[in-house]
């Protein structure tokens, strides 16, 4: 990495001390000046709690499958800051990353605004300059936090997405599941189509009262579509279908990817009512797919697996999935951050595992380890703490041994440092 981008990159990362700002009057200033690139290409919007990640992937894989020229933003990062903008597959190059960074540092330092631009707000609009100048034709977009006031929402999409929503952000959002889904929801534009999870009642409400609002047609998984999730195992998922007529079988582990593929396949079923996408490459997008840390499988011997499930509604699903993996003893190394239910999160994964590691993220917003353990010992006969998520890594692959199982979870933070330390570098 070159000296210029590494300091660009250190500018960038001390915006994040600022903290999370809500609202859209800066990321539209910034836009502005970069002549509106999000205007060029046409999009997909998703929003939720838990799935919104494995949806995009699925959904962009399905439109580089149709042979769409395909950009995908997602957030956060586990490992290289360039794995948030993606072209045709392709994390943004260094070199066009320092020039994108050099870009948007001169033009924040030198611009006048209300306050100053927030991290998320300057990384989405080098995002949608990035796929303006990489002639994207559609780019999914990945909502960072709840949706209204999240920079993503300039975007004016073919389709919205809404995964299932949970209790998270409470500061932020809400302190009901009513409340954020109201922040979610509001991703609905004026006559857009909706594709929703089947939510709690009060979330459902929301959403179905949005999309009259905004007469935006709306389509529930469960009510309006449906799948049969047949086999699963380590080596993937066989699913049916119904609005494809077809079972296939996915790339991705765990029962609940089925839910994730049949929102995307609704998703590109309704985008091809006004582009090209035929049925054989909405099943070839969906069985090729792949996203990093969700129920991945990285190595064996130990059977190494990372999942960076945060909220409780994730770790019971997690859970559920975990009998797929025929290995003892199983080991789950553990980190958070400090604003995740851990508690919640622990009750559901620890019955599961014969011994827990504790850890903490390098990051401000890490849960103390002496805090983590705490809500461990409640929940779990044997537990230990060792700082650092690589020394966590080694010591959860001792005690699993040669013939058990290794979970890394918690956070994107801690599956990322895992990773990191696992490939050895990490790069831009």
């Amino acid at each position: 990495m070159s000296v210029s981008l590494r300091e660009d990159l250190s500018w960038l990362y001390s915006r994040e001390s600022m903290g999370i700002k809500l609202g859209l009057s800066n990321v539209r200033i910034l836009l502005r000046r970069l002549g509106d690139p999000q205007d060029s290409f046409r999009s997909v919007h998703v929003a939720g709690t838990n799935g919104k990640g494995s949806v995009c992937a699925m959904i962009a894989s399905v439109l580089r499958s149709a042979g769409y020229r395909t950009g995908l933003y997602t957030s956060p990062h586990m490992v290289r800051f360039s794995e948030r903008m993606v072209v045709q597959e392709q994390e943004v190059p260094e070199p066009e990353l320092a020039g994108l960074l050099s870009e948007m540092r001169d033009m924040v330092d030198g611009g006048r605004f209300a306050r100053p631009p927030t991290f998320f707000e300057v990384v989405t609009a080098m995002a949608f300059l990035h796929f303006a100048r990489q002639g994207v034709e559609v780019a999914v977009v990945e909502v960072g936090m709840g949706g209204r006031l999240d920079a993503t929402n300039v975007v004016h999409p073919l389709c919205c997405v809404i995964t299932r929503i949970g209790k998270e952000h409470t500061s932020f959002l809400g302190d009901t599941l009513g409340k954020i889904a109201y922040e979610k929801a509001s991703i609905i534009k004026e006559g857009v189509p909706v594709i929703s999870s089947p939510q709690s009642p009060g979330p459902q409400r929301v959403i179905s009262w949005m999309a009259r609002c905004r007469s935006a047609p709306l389509r529930v998984l469960g009510k309006d579509f449906r799948f049969e999730c047949l086999e699963r195992n380590d080596d993937g998922t066989t699913v049916r279908l119904h609005s494809l007529g077809t079972e296939l079988r996915l790339g991705l582990l765990g029962g609940y990817q089925c839910e994730n593929a049949a929102l995307a396949a609704e998703c590109s079923l309704e985008l091809g009512r006004g582009m090209e996408l035929p049925r054989e490459s909405i099943v070839r997008g969906l069985s090729t797919a792949r996203w990093p840390g969700r129920l991945e499988v990285v190595s064996r011997s130990p059977l190494l697996v990372m999942d960076v499930t945060h909220t409780p509604e994730g770790a019971c699903t997690l859970a559920r999935e975990i009998n797929i993996f025929r290995e003892r003893p199983r080991v789950l190394v553990i980190g958070m951050l400090r604003d995740k239910d851990a508690e919640g999160i622990l009750t559901a994964l620890a019955p599961h595992f014969d011994h827990l590691v504790c850890t903490s993220p390098d990051t401000p917003r890490s849960l103390p380890i002496p805090s983590l353990m705490h809500i461990c010992r409640t929940v779990h006969p044997h537990c230990s703490e060792i700082p650092g998520v690589g020394e966590a890594l080694k010591e959860g692959r001792r005690l699993a041994g040669k013939e058990g199982m290794l979970m890394v979870s918690g956070s994107l933070y801690t599956v990322g440092e895992a990773m990191k330390e696992l490939e050895g570098g990490d790069g831009p």
